[in-house]
């Protein structure tokens, strides 16, 4: 089973490697979710996910998702497909005035899926989408492993230090790495979380839970994180040493 969200700009070729480092029968808490992608395919592969949120319209699509996903699939069906950028802009903007929250979620996944970047409440319409196909799979969505989680602590660095059940591994799919210059303050999506990747760092160093980090390849990620075990991925999915070919590198503190 895949997640019916599309993950923001580019789609993770890590997952193989990913299942190298947490083995089968693991309990993960996943951070920073979202799309989902990584999270369904660990938990429909013999691990336990608890994918925490702390932003409630990703909690409220999942949950409506897992509960009737048939509902949320009729409901994007009657509001797409989003035929004209004016329309689009509009939903983006005022989406979360409808009251009833299956069809919050049902244009919540038209939202997602038709943003060139993969978000709810950015990126520019996409046009001529076809997505009768996409969402008759979602009628049939099914996960038993998966458990979402909505946490109350503002900065999710403070729910990683919180987590009080079994934890064999925690997973961020980071994604992309800035410095964080003129960040504070800034605004971003319901949907979006920014992270501090000095305070993250400084998260793993102290932890004494296995932390694995997914970013899309760069420099900037290899020098910050030298010291710690870096595996590189090529497009492919494979493992690699080859920077040249590097799509996405994954960190882990052990």
């Amino acid at each position: 089973m895949n997640s019916p969200l599309k993950p923001p700009i580019t789609s993770s070729k890590s997952l193989a490697t990913i299942k190298k480092l947490i083995p089968e029968g693991s309990v993960v808490h996943s951070f920073l979710f979202y799309d989902g992608n990584i999270e369904v395919q660990l938990s429909d592969s013999k691990r336990f996910v608890i994918a925490h949120t702390n932003k409630y319209v990703n909690y409220e699509f999942w949950q409506c998702l897992m509960n009737d996903p048939e509902r949320v699939a009729i409901i994007a069906d009657h509001f797409g497909p989003i035929e004209s950028e004016n329309i689009f802009d509009i939903l983006q903007k005022e989406w979360l005035k409808y009251s009833d929250p299956f069809i919050r979620s049902g244009i919540y996944y038209l939202l997602n899926q038709s943003s060139d970047l993969g978000y709810i409440t950015s990126g520019k319409l996409i046009e001529g989408l076809d997505l009768k196909r996409n969402i008759l799979k979602m009628k049939s969505f099914k996960t038993e492993n998966l458990h979402v989680q909505l946490d109350t602590e503002e900065d999710f660095l403070d729910s990683i230090a919180a987590i009080d059940s079994r934890c064999d591994f925690v997973f961020l799919p980071v994604r992309s790495f800035s410095f964080n210059f003129l960040e504070e303050g800034k605004n971003i999506g319901f949907e979006q979380t920014t992270v501090i990747h000095k305070k993250l760092k400084d998260l793993i160093e102290k932890t004494d839970k296995k932390v694995i980090l997914l970013y899309d390849y760069s420099k900037q990620v290899d020098k910050l994180y030298k010291d710690y075990n870096i595996k590189i991925i090529d497009q492919w999915g494979r493992d690699t040493n080859v920077h040249k070919f590097a799509k996405e590198m994954l960190v882990a503190n052990f």
